[in-house]
């Protein structure tokens, strides 16, 4: 009997993953890595063979064995250990209707329940810390003006480093009034920010420096090779001024990672009591009851809600980009 699950994969991924169902491509990364780690568990772990890898995997005793060689061998989260089996279940309840015979065998798998997380607090950076951050680049140097401004426009935006990462120069509207940024987020939805003035002042120095003014299809934060920056680029960046920050004060945390900078932007706006549905929508974490209660927040609205918070970001007078005894002055005022 022919191997139907080759086929499936296929089927699943390119067509209705990416077609039918318009995934990103980092949402459609995570199952191929699902599937992928599962695969090679299975041959390398389970020892069996590759010509013997066909859909009876797909069975309850296996995926659990699986998901704890996951938690416990991979020292993976929870979190990722639950990712890993919503994929599975996923795949085979696409296929289900097409394997009448496997109904008990996937219905087996489909009651695997997730497991409880211990919920952890959220952790971001102080207005203190991200000051001190923000004062590291090298502003002497092309690069340290490319941090500076990739590090602002992060924290700003509220932005996942995947949509920073994605953001092109056509996505960046100056204006008299505002400067706002189209992000593609999760789900490839899409939402529009606004900066503040001194972070849209960085970006415009910064794309006339590199020549990207009227560059509309080229990506704006990019590495020596003109390539966009990865996540591990930019955690790399982030971790390397970290360091810097550390020797200058205790406060600074142990460990920052990119998504700490979307948390942090959140938190201040908060503990500056901004309406958390004002929050919710810039970040773009509105679910379907949301929108149905709330109207979507217009981004004039955004803007002046953001404004009337405080500037976080550095100013961009003449003097910003050449190193200045008295640079402090110009970073992170309240």
């Amino acid at each position: 009997m022919k191997n139907k699950l080759p086929q499936y994969f296929q089927d699943y991924l390119n067509n209705y993953l990416s077609i039918q169902r318009n995934f990103s491509q980092y949402t459609i990364l995570s199952y191929k890595y699902t599937f992928n780690e599962f695969l090679k568990f299975c041959v390398n772990t389970k020892n069996i063979s590759v010509n013997d890898i066909t859909l009876d995997i797909f069975n309850k005793e296996l995926i659990i064995e699986f998901l704890n060689y996951l938690e416990n061998v991979k020292q993976n989260s929870i979190a990722t250990r639950n990712n890993r089996l919503k994929n599975i279940k996923a795949f085979l309840k696409y296929i289900y209707a097409n394997e009448s015979a496997r109904i008990l065998q996937f219905q087996n798998v489909f009651d695997i329940p997730l497991k409880k997380d211990v919920e952890k607090p959220m952790e971001y950076i102080t207005v203190e810390v991200l000051r001190l951050l923000l004062k590291q680049p090298d502003l002497t140097t092309i690069t340290g003006r490319r941090d500076l401004t990739l590090l602002s426009t992060l924290y700003d935006t509220g932005a996942r480093v995947s949509e920073l990462i994605n953001i092109k120069v056509r996505d960046i509207k100056f204006d008299i009034n505002s400067t706002t940024i189209k992000l593609f987020g999760k789900g490839s939805k899409i939402r529009i920010v606004p900066i503040v003035s001194n972070t849209a002042k960085l970006l415009k120095q910064y794309m006339q420096e590199n020549g990207l003014t009227s560059k509309y299809e080229n990506y704006v934060f990019v590495n020596k090779y003109n390539k966009p920056l990865t996540k591990a680029g930019i955690k790399y960046i982030i971790e390397k001024y970290r360091i810097m920050a550390e020797k200058e004060s205790s406060l600074v945390p142990k460990n920052i990672f990119p998504h700490m900078f979307r948390h942090s932007k959140a938190m201040h706006l908060l503990e500056s009591g901004v309406n958390y549905i004002y929050i919710r929508d810039f970040l773009g974490h509105s679910n379907i009851k949301t929108t149905e209660i709330y109207a979507r927040i217009s981004v004039e609205q955004k803007k002046k809600v953001l404004s009337s918070v405080y500037n976080n970001i550095p100013s961009t007078e003449e003097t910003l980009w050449h190193k200045d005894d008295n640079l402090l002055e110009y970073l992170m005022k309240l």
